[in-house]
């Protein structure tokens, strides 16, 4: 009976090992999809994404899960990364993904600009020089990621027991201060609020936002008001992108399918008159950080 017994117990446990030994077959096979390679890849930015998912323990879904929560919140779909987009850029198949993706993907895989760079080949050093002028010269907008970037933020820590609904000394209810890394607090940047830099060539706000002058725009405000018996301090200016590239300067309308550019008195520019359809409002400026 016990020889009995034992025979029965090892099929028992030759039939459990089979069952684990297909059931890892199964989990092979769905693990090694085409077109989805598994921690295998000669491009340099797949590696990267393969070495970071693997310190943070993450897997496909979860980067798929997490750009999901990223284009909802910054109302960018373009953030969102499928998995079959995932695979082919850890294969290389896509070499260089867009803006928002490789955005995306900085955020949820805790990378910096410059290993992504690297890893793209993006700004090749003899070429540095000659695309550092092109962009010194037009008007251009900034990533939040380089306004971000390397920069600290003194904040209060306040106390539990502190009533911020009285007025009182802020020093009383402030528990201690701490620096923070600004780029910890980018979740919470308003999306419709984006960073524009002035270029060398672009004139029309002059003296009020001149050459080198680092913008805020709200591209929610993007309605053209009557200007009447307003100086050009008090003068809405816009963010604007024209048939021959962006600039920042005042606008009104010629009629009803025309808009005028007016540059400041001071600029040395002269009106400039366009239809409706050629000219993009971005939005309106905000505030201004003056050149050193």
């Amino acid at each position: 009976v016990i020889a009995h017994l034992s025979l029965c117990v090892q099929r028992l446990e030759g039939m459990d090992q089979a069952v684990d030994d297909s059931h890892r077959k199964v989990d092979q096979f769905h693990e090694t999809k085409p077109g989805r390679p598994q921690n295998h890849t000669t491009a340099p930015f797949g590696s990267l994404i393969v070495t970071a998912m693997k310190l943070l323990g993450l897997k496909y879904k979860d980067i798929v899960t997490e750009t999901e929560r990223l284009a909802k919140l910054h109302n960018n779909p373009d953030m969102r990364i499928a998995k079959s987009t995932l695979g082919n850029i850890i294969s290389g198949t896509i070499r260089q993904p867009g803006t928002a993706k490789i955005d995306a993907l900085r955020i949820v895989l805790n990378l910096s600009r410059e290993d992504i760079d690297a890893a793209l080949g993006l700004q090749p050093e003899k070429r540095f020089t000659e695309q550092l002028e092109l962009t010194r010269a037009r008007t251009h907008e900034v990533s939040l990621d380089a306004v971000v970037r390397n920069r600290k933020l003194r904040m209060p820590v306040v106390r539990d027991d502190a009533n911020l609904e009285e007025t009182q000394f802020f020093d009383a209810v402030a528990n201690r201060w701490a620096n923070l890394e600004v780029e910890y607090l980018s979740s919470y940047y308003p999306p419709h609020y984006c960073y524009v830099v002035v270029g060398e060539e672009d004139r029309n706000a002059s003296p009020v936002a001149p050459p080198g002058s680092r913008l805020l725009v709200n591209t929610l405000l993007d309605k053209i008001r009557p200007a009447e018996n307003l100086s050009y301090h008090e003068r809405e200016l816009f963010y604007v992108m024209t048939p021959r590239g962006f600039t920042c300067a005042y606008l009104e309308y010629a009629s009803d399918e025309k808009i005028v550019l007016v540059p400041h008195p001071l600029s040395g520019n002269v009106r400039e008159e366009f239809r409706q359809s050629e000219i993009r409002i971005i939005g309106q400026v905000v505030g201004v950080l003056y050149p050193e």
